[in-house]
């Protein structure tokens, strides 16, 4: 058994090199993209016409995935609930998923929420084979608005053996996502904020800031990013993965990708 000082040691340097450690398996996650591994980002930006307080109903609780496709108490912790150092594990379609809380804050409305975790290495054999691991996945939301909508912005920073493959993995599901959290709320699609009666002239007049997640990168550089457009939400979308434009169906889209998914 490992003394206090060797297991005080292990959490330092855990902490230090962005190590996800689930019960007694350590995963890696490096800082940086290494090897073969090459820089990627993909941001997707999507509003929703439900408040800030019912969207945190959905989302606000890091070991309940239900809207991102997991059933209810699927999602094993290996420490408390909403709380930086907290891994989650989960098995979604074949694929055993290792993330841990890097931040959180979930103040109250008008927020805004932002959670960033890191992602262990995946492997997608229905995507040309690709592998990725994911140093930062961050999500923030905020209400806009007035108070009337809420907006969301999904911003990955991920090493991968092919950057706009896995940018175009990580955008389905994300987008997939925000679309689902949509739909477990009522469905309704955000057209403007003048349509939910409010003073505001767009989605991104927010009352409160994008904190670090809009402007993360995994090594200091910014990769370039393409215009990408979505149907779904009236929101615009931006992504360093590729130039497409996506349409109906990206929920079972991201299922389709995600049952290909298998950790290395």
């Amino acid at each position: 058994m490992k003394s206090i000082a060797a297991l005080a040691a292990l959490v330092a340097t855990s902490a230090a090199q962005n190590m996800t450690m689930s019960n007694s398996a350590v995963t890696y996650v490096p800082r940086t993209c290494t090897g073969n591994y090459t820089q990627g980002r993909d941001e997707v930006y999507y509003t929703v016409p439900y408040t800030y307080d019912q969207v945190m109903s959905i989302i606000g609780n890091y070991s309940n995935l239900t809207w991102s496709g997991s059933p209810e108490n699927s999602v094993s912790l290996n420490g408390t609930d909403n709380t930086v150092g907290t891994a989650r594990t989960y098995d979604i379609a074949g694929a055993h998923v290792i993330e841990t809380i890097l931040e959180y804050s979930k103040p109250p409305s008008p927020g805004p929420y932002n959670e960033v975790h890191n992602t262990a290495l995946l492997n997608v054999p229905s995507a040309g084979n690709v592998s990725f691991y994911i140093p930062f996945d961050g999500t923030v939301v905020s209400s806009v608005c007035d108070g009337k909508a809420s907006a969301f912005n999904f911003t990955a920073v991920y090493c991968a053996t092919n950057a706009s493959v896995a940018g175009e993995v990580l955008h389905m599901l994300h987008l997939g996502d925000a679309v689902t959290v949509g739909k477990f709320l009522g469905g309704k699609n955000f057209t403007s904020c003048e349509a939910l009666g409010s003073n505001a002239t767009g989605p991104m007049n927010q009352t409160a800031s994008f904190p670090s997640a809009a402007n993360a990168t995994a090594n200091g550089t910014t990769g370039e990013g393409a215009t990408v457009t979505t149907s779904g939400g009236g929101a615009s979308t931006s992504s360093s993965a590729a130039d497409v434009r996506y349409g109906g169906g990206l929920v079972g889209g991201a299922m389709l990708v995600i049952a290909g998914l298998m950790v290395l």
